[in-house]
């Protein structure tokens, strides 16, 4: 059976979404604090992950950082609830503009086929490492768009990119500066398309299948950068 992790703040809401939840097969854990969950030494795997809007809103820096790290791992859907219509308004970033979706269709399309994992974190700095992105193993020039990387962690990273591509989309990644720069599996885990903010578009990436190599040149990058750039 699934599990999925809600974040929302004590109140009334609160109780209107678990009771959404209970009428599909999945268990849900609940986080009113990420300090106080980790604190109490809560923890477990998970296939997907709902927010509560106005929650995250209001969340406080630390916990803002989790959920970004966290919209890297897991299926999301944003939730907020509408009093005068007392409906669940949802919205699932990268699922496209005007796109609906019920808490049961998210759970069954994406949380139920998603390998549960557990809450580990990364840390995100804002490293710009020259990218390249392709839906093809091989890489083929002509088939290989040219990015780079807004910010960068051990379990993912998010790119600049204005093409739309579907949360769940599987690419392949290589960095060109690392010394073994072949490419690494990735999927989609959320996007934020071009003018719908004045934000950087692009997409979060979460590292699939990345040899070990690989990962310690990342890791050695992150732990030598402190201006938010690659070493020189």
């Amino acid at each position: 059976m699934p599990r999925v992790l809600l974040y929302v703040h004590p109140a009334q809401r609160e109780e209107i979404y678990l009771r959404a939840i209970a009428e599909t097969a999945v268990e849900c854990d609940v986080v009113h604090s990420f300090a106080d969950y980790f604190a109490a030494g809560r923890g477990g795997s998970y296939n997907g992950l709902l927010l509560d809007i106005v929650s995250s809103i209001r969340a406080t820096g630390a916990d803002r950082e989790v959920i970004k790290n966290l919209l890297e791992v897991y299926p999301s859907l944003r939730l907020r609830y509408d009093p005068a219509s007392e409906e669940i308004r949802t919205l699932m970033t990268g699922a496209g503009s005007g796109q609906k979706i019920t808490i049961e269709q998210f759970i069954d399309t994406y949380c139920r086929s998603f390998p549960a994992r557990g809450l580990r974190l990364y840390k995100r700095k804002p490293i710009h490492c020259n990218v390249l992105y392709s839906l093809y193993g091989d890489m083929p020039d002509e088939e290989s768009t040219r990015s780079v990387t807004i910010d960068l962690s051990e379990g993912g990273c998010f790119i600049y990119t204005i093409e739309r591509l579907a949360v769940g989309t599987c690419l392949w990644l290589s960095f060109v500066e690392l010394m073994d720069n072949s490419p690494i599996y990735v999927r989609v885990c959320w996007s934020r398309e071009w003018g719908h903010s004045m934000n950087i578009p692009g997409i979060g990436l979460q590292f699939l299948e990345i040899d070990s190599g690989q990962r310690d040149e990342i890791a050695a990058i992150l732990a030598g950068s402190s201006a938010g750039e690659l070493p020189g």
